[in-house]
């Protein structure tokens, strides 16, 4: 079964103000892994990740792209020994298109080529009328403002405990220093936790475990080490998450995403102060 792998690698150091001494030093270093993911035999997406919670990665992928809504479409999945290769079967007749090209804020190489049909097709109907307030998605929040919300279900001591939990470290980054890490709470419980070369990963191996265990999203929060750009929050708002929390800071465009839907953004957590948007 695949698993990540670090490897060992000397380099010279080189001082300011100094000539270059031969000085070496010994660093452990993560080797990248590279899986294709296959829905119904379509190639959907290729990832650059480290080799460990591949289930939960591509059950979470899929997820944060809307390729799969719930678990009982899943009727087969399978990851090949080497874990270069999963194949999901979906129940029922879902129909793929290609997908826009993005570029991913994230230094790994990852790339996603379809989505649903459906979805396709809804962005370019003309959006109906809406002669009543529409009800929140699930996990989406609503009018409350952010200091109702974390006075209730997301109190601000909640959030100082995730952050002195994640200070514990873990165990790729505190060796190769070259991981982002998510950490997934349902109330006051951390349920899960994970790290991988992109943040990305890292918060789809969340979702995907999330999802595998049929936990409520609506009622989990997850914290992440990476910056918040838009591309983390789309995701987070299609899983259906309430809140999502990072040691890093948001993008502006991240911001007013966020506001638009209904995502409690909390960014600077650290062990005496965080800021919070959305």
């Amino acid at each position: 079964m695949a698993e990540t792998k670090v490897v060992q690698a000397e380099a010279t150091i080189v001082r300011a103000g100094a000539a270059l001494s031969g000085e070496t030093v010994t660093r452990q270093l993560l080797k990248e892994h590279r899986l294709e993911i296959y829905v119904n035999e379509q190639l959907v997406a290729r990832l650059v990740c480290t080799a460990e919670d591949l289930e939960n990665l591509v059950i979470g992928r899929l997820v944060t792209e809307g390729i799969i809504r719930d678990a009982e479409e899943i009727e087969q999945f399978y990851l090949c020994e080497s874990g270069n290769r999963a194949r999901v079967f979906l129940k029922g007749n879902v129909k793929f298109k290609p997908k826009e090209a993005e570029e991913p804020t994230c230094c790994t190489d990852n790339h996603v080529y379809l989505k649903r049909e459906e979805d396709v097709a809804a962005q370019t109907e003309e959006p109906a009328v809406q002669t009543e307030e529409p009800s929140a998605l699930p996990g989406q929040g609503n009018s409350a403002t952010n200091e109702e919300r974390l006075c209730g279900a997301f109190h601000a001591e909640r959030i100082f405990k995730i952050v002195k939990a994640f200070a514990d470290d873990s165990a790729l980054h505190r060796s190769t220093g070259g991981t982002h890490s998510c950490l997934l709470t349902v109330e006051d419980r951390i349920v899960y936790r994970t790290e991988d070369i992109g943040r990305h990963n890292a918060l789809d191996k969340a979702i995907g475990y999330a999802f595998r265990q049929k936990l409520d999203l609506s009622k989990c929060i997850v914290f992440t080490t990476g910056r918040v750009p838009t591309d983390m929050v789309r995701k987070a708002v299609t899983a259906g998450l309430p809140v999502l929390v990072s040691k890093a800071v948001p993008t502006i465009d991240a911001v007013e995403m966020a506001k638009e839907s209904g995502l409690t953004l909390i960014c600077r957590a650290w062990p005496d102060s965080f800021e919070v948007y959305g």
